[in-house]
């Protein structure tokens, strides 16, 4: 039954009691507290706001650029002392007590004395008024818009989710909050004094029962492993789980918060330009491990930290181990930069130039290396390659080296199972199987791949 107050038009106003049990609600309060504690953002002491914020960021006397990602503004144009960049960023929005900036869920700023920020187009988000704004300005049913999305779920769980979507799906709307970015709005808005704040448990516990690669890691923690990177049953195992699921079960909402807050804290630690500090991060991840961390958790987290720390760009002579240690899965994104030109033209025009750069590789794989890349197979010190499990391992590239320069896994060649998972045991079984493989073989493979190299 819903409790209804008219407001707004006539809507009614969703309270997060009839979506949650007490017991339900004690959870996500503890969880809240355990990531505040940890160093997550407290919304008690800042003032959240919607709209476009806008900045007008100078480059520094020394050429330094804006604390903010240049390739983010929207216009550059030159000034007497360098470049400034102007930048139009819409979504919800913290400013701390500090007087720092939470920039949507992308960037966290803290303004240069020169910067100018205005905040003429922000609204201040009123927790006592959001629920119903939101649906005056985007009214939603689910029970008459979203019958196909609820038909999956269980008897049990679907009257709590349509009391959850229709209060989260106008919020949404109304904030431009992204379901990858609920966890992190919600214990904003939940320490915000939202009083629906901790039906985003229930949204989010949605999102993640319709999400195979989301629920897996939370089930089966150890993947298989392909250097090669294709992963070609990885569509299969999809399908075999939706099959066998044709009934969606929820998580509880705290323990579907807790999960995807891990999800975005742990996503911040190796990230360009992080939302939160990496060391807050850390904290955070480890504040939202599942009870005596059955999956592995905070090892893994520890690995991500210990990549993080690797340094960007390694020195011409750097070593093999070095090398693999900094050679990473994706290029990173080119850094934009804009100067400008010495002196006006004759016209009175100032001309301005425009540079995107990125770190080289750390890595090419070379023929030269093959025997070296065989020793360091089992080796688990972290390198920066980051995928959907964490850090990879040196050895993890060490496979990946070799699965470039050979063609194909390494381990097919040498008839070693390639369906189990990738424990540290079975890292040390593939290694020990492959050098012995390769005492007999590696002759022949190195003079094929010289050979390739060649043409």
């Amino acid at each position: 039954m819903r409790i209804c107050i008219l407001l707004f038009l006539g809507l009614p106003f969703y309270h997060a009691a009839e979506g949650l049990n007490p017991a339900e609600r004690k959870e996500i309060a503890a969880l809240v507290d355990a990531v505040i504690a940890a160093g997550f953002p407290d919304a008690k002491k800042a003032t959240l706001y919607s709209g476009e914020l806008r900045i007008r960021a100078t480059s520094g006397p020394k050429g330094e650029e804006p604390l903010l990602p240049c390739d983010a503004s929207q216009m550059q144009e030159t000034t007497e002392t360098g470049v400034a960049y102007r930048f139009v960023l819409p979504g919800m929005h913290t400013k701390t007590a500090s007087g720092a900036w939470l920039i949507g869920f992308n960037f966290n700023y803290t303004p240069r004395p020169t910067d100018e920020v205005t905040d003429a187009a922000l609204t201040v988000i009123d927790p006592a008024t959001l629920t119903a704004k939101a649906q005056a300005e985007r009214a939603f049913d689910a029970v008459k818009q979203a019958e196909e999305w609820l038909a999956p779920l269980s008897a049990t769980d679907r009257p709590r989710l349509i009391t959850a979507m229709d209060c989260m799906v106008p919020v949404s709307f109304h904030l431009k909050i992204s379901p990858d970015n609920w966890p992190a709005a919600a214990v904003l808005l939940y320490r915000a004094d939202w009083t629906d704040a901790e039906l985003a448990g229930l949204s989010i516990a949605d999102q993640r029962a319709r999400s195979f690669w989301q629920l897996r890691p939370w089930m089966e923690p150890d993947h298989a492993f392909d250097p090669t990177g294709a992963y070609p049953t990885s569509n299969l195992e999809e399908q075999a789980w939706k099959d066998a699921h044709k009934t969606l079960t929820l998580e509880s909402p705290a323990t579907a918060l807790r999960r995807a807050l891990f999800r975005f804290c742990k996503a911040q630690i190796n990230r360009d330009d992080p939302w939160l500090p990496v060391d807050v991060a850390t904290a955070c991840s480890l504040a939202c491990l599942d009870p005596k961390d059955p999956q592995g958790n905070k090892a893994r987290i520890a690995a991500l930290q210990a990549a993080h720390d690797l340094p960007l760009v390694l020195p011409p002579n750097a070593n093999l181990v070095a090398r693999l240690q900094g050679w990473e899965g994706a290029s990173r994104r080119p850094r934009m930069s804009v100067k400008s030109g010495q002196g006006a033209k004759r016209d009175g025009s100032v001309s301005m130039s425009t540079t995107f750069t990125a770190p080289e590789p750390a890595y090419q794989p070379q023929a030269g290396d093959l025997d070296a890349l065989v020793v360091l197979l089992d080796d688990q010190r972290p390198s920066r390659w980051i995928d959907f499990t964490g850090a990879r391992s040196v050895g993890d590239n060490a496979w990946r080296a070799l699965a470039i320069l050979l063609k194909q896994d390494p381990r097919s060649l040498a008839g070693i199972p390639v369906d189990k998972p990738w424990t540290a045991a079975e890292r040390g079984a593939a290694a020990k199987a492959f050098r012995t493989w390769w005492k007999e073989h590696g002759a022949a493979q190195r003079g094929l791949v010289e050979k390739s190299q060649e043409k």
